[in-house]
């Protein structure tokens, strides 16, 4: 997996105008990343700072301090459960969240992830204290995006998707259009990685070499996990869907979740 860290900025940038843009975030416990966006153009791009950047801004002060129409922040989960959106009551999400294992240092949060589920998910404090001083924001679950853009796209029964960054792979399928699986997994090499999408094949009872694996976020196709995961599924491709507006620089799978947050801005505007 790539070391490297990936940045754009694009001549149009001018915060002067910030009050015409959305600034995307995604925020893990130890880093965050962000887009700058002018409708579906992207401005601007920086990926894994450290969180105490959005604490206390220094190298990226203008940025992070300018006056944004909304900012969009997709906020990492300690843990999550999916439930039924008709089963579902707002004013009982305490009694969700007991099957979290809630500890006293996390929040919960609930939000509806698609037409049909509601996600339940918990939020460390580190991660909270470092995003509460953010102006017009609005916060959902940091692959809700991602999710959206994807069901957009019509997916086939049998492909499974994989984002990947920070050691965690998020592995998403749809039936009928329709989202039949999502999770997450942390992993530490080529082995792990594949055991979990082999584990996610034979629960969804599609044969491996059926399979097509289409993959975004910190990969690309020349490194091991790649490369790896090519000598077990029968076809393993980057994610090449596109949210925004892209110079040639950007590869689209690389900034695909984080483009896609901007997905949650428009529905609220629409």
């Amino acid at each position: 997996m790539s070391e490297h860290i990936h940045h754009y900025t694009s001549d149009d940038l001018s915060l002067t105008q910030a009050h015409s843009y959305t600034l995307l975030l995604q925020v893990d416990e130890n880093c965050f990343s962000y887009a700058v966006i002018n409708g579906k153009q992207l401005l601007g791009w920086a990926e894994n700072h450290p969180v105490d950047e959005l604490r206390d801004p220094q190298q990226l002060r203008e940025i992070l301090t300018a006056n944004y129409k909304q900012v969009v922040t997709g906020v990492h989960g300690t843990g999550f459960t999916l439930l039924p959106s008709s089963l579902f009551d707002t004013e009982r999400v305490a009694d969700a969240a007991r099957l979290l294992d809630v500890s006293d240092d996390e929040e919960v949060s609930a939000e509806m992830l698609d037409n049909q589920n509601i996600i339940v998910y918990k939020i460390s404090e580190t991660l909270t204290r470092a995003i509460k001083d953010l102006d017009n924001q609005k916060t959902v679950y940091t692959n809700a995006g991602w999710i959206k853009a994807i069901a957009d796209a019509r997916p086939a029964d049998a492909d499974i998707y994989l984002d990947m960054g920070n050691g965690i792979v998020s592995i998403l399928n749809f039936k009928d259009t329709r989202l039949r699986f999502y999770n997450t997994f942390k992993f530490n090499n080529h082995e792990e990685l594949a055991y979990f999408c082999a584990l996610v094949y034979g629960e969804l009872a599609i044969k491996p070499e059926d399979a097509r694996l289409i993959i975004s976020g910190d990969i690309n196709d020349t490194d091991g996990y790649f490369t790896y995961l090519q000598g077990f599924f029968g076809e393993v491709t980057l994610n090449t869907l596109q949210v925004l507006n892209l110079p040639q620089t950007t590869p689209s799978h690389k900034i695909l979740a984080l483009a896609a947050l901007s997905l949650c801005a428009l529905s609220e505007e629409n």
